[in-house]
């Protein structure tokens, strides 16, 4: 065995590892990325190797569901667990979704299985992996049509049950099926420059020398767009200066929603239940020079407060199924009974925020989720939802799944 293959040995261990934490930790796939290079590396390992691990790690998570079908299929007597299991799940992802030749994958994965699992395991995967190959392209060109079974739409959707079926209730067969495939892609990276509030795209990925501003994808941007609108409108109808608005972002980390609103010369109250994420809130307007547009509050200090706002903008904690092109391991790290619970945080968020709203204001409510009772909350007597916007991956322009509601006293 060559040092190069013995390298990619060592580094499928790893992502093997990685994909085992983030299956039993429930942790992103960047946290348990970090921990398993840290702590299974005695050196700093290089870019193309740290781009490897994750490729193959984010690969697997965003075709699991294909790819245990396909695994599955040819394991008729015993199904393989644990990292056994893992260690096909690489190589199958290699296999559908790379270039590499097959005999190299088959050779490498069945080499690191014996090493790691033993002789038996390693025939096992051997046999298992030739039987893949040799229908590399047929699986590569899996296709399913409305009246394929119920099963087999299931595993070509790459979706949790709950969530597959969900959709293919709420929204329809169609539907589900094109938002899963859009969710097998990677989206583009969309960035918002403080000079413009046009999107653009970065072809090559954030590479840390734009101009001036942040990382945002297109469906936030356009969604800030509509609210930049609706806030100027306001300032033009009553005669008051933007910055003299007061308006609250309640749920602010990562902070996108405030420095967009500050960018267009508006002032912001932040706060966010989680402490932690705020830090990125402060790093962010501290970057770009916002530390007076933006005010940094503590959340209970907020709660308590008896301030009443012109405009209070709830993006609220949500299954995020909108968001899992960019972080896929989210659909197997959700279930339906942690959503539900969300829906009573959800409510508790509007009542709050009807109480401490002027009564010409306004409350913006949205989600990151495509699952319709997430977006549909039960609004507190005397208030409606005067307009609703929504975005999503398989529909143009592509970005994260978003939906809102402008919400008003009736």
């Amino acid at each position: 065995m060559d040092k190069k293959q013995d390298s990619l040995i060592r580094l499928r261990t790893i992502a093997v590892k990685t994909l085992a934490q983030v299956y039993h930790s429930h942790q992103s796939l960047e946290q348990s990325f970090f921990e398993e290079i840290t702590r299974n590396t005695e050196r700093t390992l290089p870019e193309f190797e740290r781009g490897w691990i994750y490729e193959l790690c984010s690969g697997v998570i965003r075709f699991r569901g294909r790819i245990d079908y396909i695994i599955d299929t040819y394991s008729l007597k015993k199904k393989p667990t644990g990292p056994l299991r893992r260690y096909l799940q690489t190589a199958v992802y290699q296999l559908l979704e790379q270039d590499t030749p097959s005999a190299l994958v088959v050779s490498e994965t069945v080499q690191a299985i014996g090493d790691s699992e033993g002789e038996q395991p390693s025939k096992f995967a051997n046999a298992i992996l030739r039987k893949v190959a040799d229908s590399r392209e047929e699986w590569k060109n899996w296709k399913i049509t409305p009246e394929s079974p119920a099963a087999e739409m299931l595993a070509w959707s790459s979706l949790p049950d709950w969530l597959f079926f969900g959709l293919k209730k709420t929204r329809g067969l169609q539907w589900a099926l094109d938002f899963s495939k859009a969710c097998l892609e990677r989206p583009h990276t969309w960035y918002r420059k403080l000079d413009s509030d046009e999107p653009l795209m970065l072809d090559a990925g954030y590479r840390g020398d734009e101009p001036p501003g942040f990382v945002q994808d297109i469906s936030n941007q356009l969604l800030l767009k509509e609210v930049v609108e609706i806030l100027r409108a306001k300032c033009k109808a009553t005669g008051v200066e933007p910055q003299s608005l007061k308006i609250l972002d309640l749920c602010s980390a990562p902070g996108g929603k405030s420095l967009g609103l500050a960018a267009c010369g508006f002032h912001v109250i932040a706060t966010d239940v989680d402490a932690d994420r705020m830090q990125k809130v402060n790093e962010n307007r501290a970057r770009l020079g916002f530390e007076k547009q933006i005010v940094i509050q503590v959340y209970k200090e907020i709660q308590k407060s008896p301030i009443q706002y012109d405009f209070i903008w709830i993006d609220a904690p949500c299954s995020s199924t909108g968001i899992i092109r960019r972080h896929p391991e989210v659909k197997w790290n959700r279930s339906e009974k942690e959503i539900e619970k969300l829906y009573d945080t959800q409510a508790q968020l509007i009542e709050w925020a009807s109480t401490h709203l002027k009564d010409d204001g306004a409350i913006l409510y949205s989600t990151c989720s495509v699952m319709p009772k997430e977006n549909d909350p039960k609004l507190p007597p005397g208030f409606a939802s005067v307009q609703a916007w929504e975005w999503f991956p398989q529909i143009a322009p592509f970005g994260d799944a978003i939906m809102a509601k402008l919400i008003k006293k009736a």
